[in-house]
């Protein structure tokens, strides 16, 4: 069943609220603990000729090291988001975020930046449909690219703390696979990504990113559905100018709830928080809470 005559409200509805089943990036623009394309990508079956536009917006925030060298972050990210299905198998799309960050010392002493963050660029396969167009299992790949368009903040003549720089700067592929289970009113999703990231601005090299989400979904109507999941990150220390940070890396899972309501036929909000539920992080590293709220609309 792949929803091309959205004339069918039932269909439509069933369509939506898949849309909007998983979360976006709910985690820093390094770590990403979370399958942070899925809502643009979409989880339901897609048609071919299918254009989406998404807005997110993002609050976390974490904090660092001990005594003196204790350092609290924040982050608000609104990202824009556009996906376009080539056919029922392939989909691309590009995330474009915009970041505010501030950084806080211990002697209060503090930082903001803001600007253009680094661009995502995704595709994601099917290549596995049990039962052809209207089975209720697929399974594909996801490919993506993240570009250094991020540009350094400066201040007085010197560039800002890379803590609180908008992005690392740094090119990261990454390649995953996905899963998908597909019997309304109930939907399930689980993928598995890796990221390998490069050298970034100020000689900063980003460990290695291993990434398990997965997301349950109930419709309690065509209109209203809730979702719990939970992701999983295993990541290696960060490294300045080859010199490793003993307060990154390790193992992180966090779990998920969240709301989607469908607003007429196209349009989407999905709002939801994320906790940290398990943890085996290097050195001093404390993970809050994270936020989110985003829309999305099919054209």
């Amino acid at each position: 069943m792949q929803f091309q005559n959205k004339s069918l409200p039932l269909r439509a509805g069933i369509a939506l609220l898949l849309a909007a089943s998983a979360q976006d990036v709910l985690a820093c623009s390094t770590c990403k603990c979370g399958d942070y394309t899925i809502t643009l990508l979409g989880a339901e079956k897609p048609y071919s000729g299918r254009f989406r536009l998404g807005l997110d917006s993002l609050y976390r925030s974490e904090a660092q090291g001990a005594g003196l060298d204790r350092q609290e972050a924040s982050e608000f990210r609104t990202t824009l988001g556009l996906a376009y299905s080539l056919s029922p198998d392939l989909t691309l799309a590009a995330q474009l975020p915009f970041v505010r960050k501030e950084i806080e010392s211990p002697n209060l002493a503090r930082q903001e930046a803001q600007g253009l963050g680094d661009i995502d660029l995704t595709a994601r396969w099917v290549l596995f449909r049990q039962g052809g167009e209207s089975g209720r299992h697929l399974a594909g790949l996801r490919g993506g690219l993240r570009l250094p368009t991020a540009a350094q903040v400066e201040t007085g003549g010197q560039k800002l703390d890379i803590d609180v720089q908008p992005d690392a700067g740094a090119l990261v592929p990454s390649l995953g696979g996905w899963y998908g289970y597909y019997r309304f009113p109930w939907f399930a999703t689980v993928s598995a990504t890796f990221f390998k990231y490069g050298e970034g601005h100020q000689n900063f090299h980003g460990g290695d990113v291993a990434l398990v989400s997965a997301l349950a979904q109930y419709g309690i109507s065509q209109t209203l559905a809730l979702q719990l999941g939970i992701d999983a990150r295993q990541s290696g220390k960060n490294k300045f100018s080859g010199v490793s940070d003993p307060d990154s890396g390790g193992f992180l899972a966090m779990g998920f709830a969240g709301v989607a309501v469908r607003l007429g036929e196209d349009l989407l909000l999905n709002a939801g928080a994320q906790l940290p539920v398990a943890e085996s992080l290097n050195g001093e590293q404390d993970e809050d809470p994270s936020f989110r709220v985003g829309l999305t609309y099919d054209f």
